[in-house]
């Protein structure tokens, strides 16, 4: 009748008791390697790039306040 037991601590005690099991003669013992994940590689932007995506972003930002100053009618000053 199979068990399994996960040993969730790398302490001195619990790796004691893995390697009295692995002496065991009834025992299997095998180790779960946890799963790398695979990181995606960015390349570094330019100086140039950085400041079109700032650009980018100060005008999708100004193009979403305007919106939402004429759907809640805050009337806010903007600057043309």
């Amino acid at each position: 009748m199979p068990y399994t037991i996960t040993i969730t601590n790398d302490s001195p005690q619990a790796l004691a008791y893995v390697e009295k099991a692995k002496k065991l003669d009834f025992a299997k013992v095998t180790e779960i390697k946890e799963p790398v994940l695979a990181q995606p590689d960015f390349e570094e932007e330019t100086q140039e790039q950085y400041e079109l995506i700032m650009a980018l972003s100060k005008e999708t930002n100004r193009a979403i306040a305007r919106k939402i100053n004429k759907e809640k009618k805050l009337n806010l000053p903007f600057k043309n």
